[in-house]
């Protein structure tokens, strides 16, 4: 029946790339997926590898490919582990999203929190490409929240579900100027999360093409209540789910180091 259609296809088309959770929930209520395109806000995580124009041009074919797998399938597992929607991959690069299909009140939290959990799965990677004689690498994301048409996008032979706007191609200018091992997390994202964030360098950017400037801020860690009440001890970065759900629950957004205020007082 028609029913069973639709449970097939978003299971075909999004079960690679969605929790279970998400997923689930698209079967429960498929009409809330448009297809034709809605207008959402969500936050977008962009990473690529530092450098990997250099690696690939030194390495055979099928030595470039396992890096990338090795790469690649981890981070997926922690974008999804952290309810986010793996985009696409092109080349070495990721565009993943927090807020569609499926919008939580939570994605910007979700996604800088995504963030912290890849930077810091990077040397159990590298380790692997070490012992497999490939070369280490290094990633750099950047994060940016706002307005996207989402959507099956393409033609009626081959489409895909994905995301259009300004707002991806701001991700992108963020991205481009992280440093390896960075994490740079756009304005409009911060004004959306409620986590206490411990926070680096801060730039305003003026990239080609975009008539805003764009203020961002890096981000180390995201420091635990209970530690920051006793020793101001910021979270290891493989624990930042944990951390998560326990800035989700106090709902204490007064105790949030970087304030909208502190943070536009700072620019």
């Amino acid at each position: 029946n028609e029913l069973e259609k639709s449970h097939r296809f978003i299971k075909n088309t999004f079960g690679r790339y969605l929790s279970t959770e998400i997923v689930s929930k698209l079967l429960d209520k498929p009409d809330g997926l448009d297809m034709g395109g809605q207008l959402q806000t969500v936050s977008i995580l962009m990473a690529d590898i530092r450098g990997f124009t250099t690696i690939s041009e030194s390495l055979p074919p099928q030595k470039v490919v396992k890096v990338l797998n090795n790469y690649l399938g981890t981070m997926a597992d922690i974008i999804m582990a952290h309810d986010g929607t793996v985009d696409e991959f092109i080349g070495d690069a990721i565009l993943a999203l927090f807020g569609a299909p499926v919008a939580k009140a939570d994605d910007s939290d979700r996604a800088i929190a995504c963030a912290l959990a890849m930077q810091a799965e990077m040397d159990a990677i590298n380790e692997r490409n070490i012992a497999e004689g490939l070369p280490s690498i290094r990633i750099g994301i950047g994060i940016n929240t706002g307005e996207v048409v989402a959507g099956n996008i393409g033609s009626k032979k081959r489409a895909k579900y994905g995301v259009v706007g300004h707002a991806v191609n701001v991700t992108s200018r963020v991205e481009d100027q992280t440093q390896p091992g960075e994490i740079l997390v756009a304005q409009s994202t911060l004004d959306h999360c409620s986590l206490t964030l411990q926070t680096g360098r801060e730039l305003r950017l003026q990239p080609k093409g975009v008539k805003e400037t764009i203020s961002v801020t890096a981000i180390n860690g995201i420091v635990d209540m209970a530690d920051k009440n006793s020793n101001d001890a910021p979270i290891k970065s493989n624990d930042v789910s944990s951390a998560a759900k326990k800035s989700e629950s106090n709902g204490n957004a007064s105790n949030n180091n970087l304030s909208n205020e502190q943070h536009k007082a700072n620019l």
